[in-house]
């Protein structure tokens, strides 16, 4: 781990606990908050020449981050790495073998069943 790695988890964390071990934490929440959004942008800019820009042109991938994040469990990195395999193969598999327009039936149909027998997701935490 790396001490900025840290100084981001313990903000997270505990923002108290980290403002009395001497960490600016409004420095730190800045710093996240830009590169989540360079980030975003990011990923926006190889978007937008696949799809028209449009206010509403995130939705459905946000819906397919939000089933991966569930899907793997809350708090779980490896488990959302997985997840998105596991959403990937599903939607890929449907769509090739039954029908295109049915890939997100089957990739909500995962996610509910999973959720069914490991309400937490894949790795989630208790």
């Amino acid at each position: 781990k790396t001490v900025v790695g840290a100084t981001i988890e313990a903000t997270a964390q505990d923002l108290e606990g980290a403002r009395l071990m001497g960490i600016h934490v409004k420095r730190v929440r800045m710093m996240v908050f830009a590169l989540g959004t360079a980030l975003a942008a990011a990923a926006a800019s190889l978007i937008a020449p696949i799809h028209l820009v449009h206010p509403g042109m995130g939705g459905p991938v946000i819906l397919k981050a939000f089933v991966i994040i569930i899907l793997g469990g809350m708090g779980s990195i490896p488990g959302a790495i997985i997840g998105g395999y596991l959403l990937g193969l599903v939607e890929s598999l449907s769509g090739g073998y039954i029908s295109t327009s049915y890939h997100e039936v089957f990739s909500f149909g995962v996610l509910v069943t999973v959720l069914a027998i490991r309400p937490t997701g894949l790795f989630g935490k208790k």
